[in-house]
């Protein structure tokens, strides 16, 4: 199964994490998500394999 690609482009997390969130309920439970952000807090606020 191919990953799927969320570009947040220059999105603040808040609103990534919105996406991500409603993107999370459209894809089977073991899908891969490839998150592409700017921001630089997002490491932070969307840390990798935060379940």
């Amino acid at each position: 199964m191919r990953p799927v690609v969320l570009d947040g482009g220059d999105r603040r997390c808040v609103l990534l994490l919105l996406e991500l969130r409603r993107l999370i309920t459209t894809v089977p439970a073991d899908t891969v998500i490839h998150l592409i952000a700017t921001d630089p807090a997002a490491p932070l606020d969307l840390p990798v394999g935060a379940t």
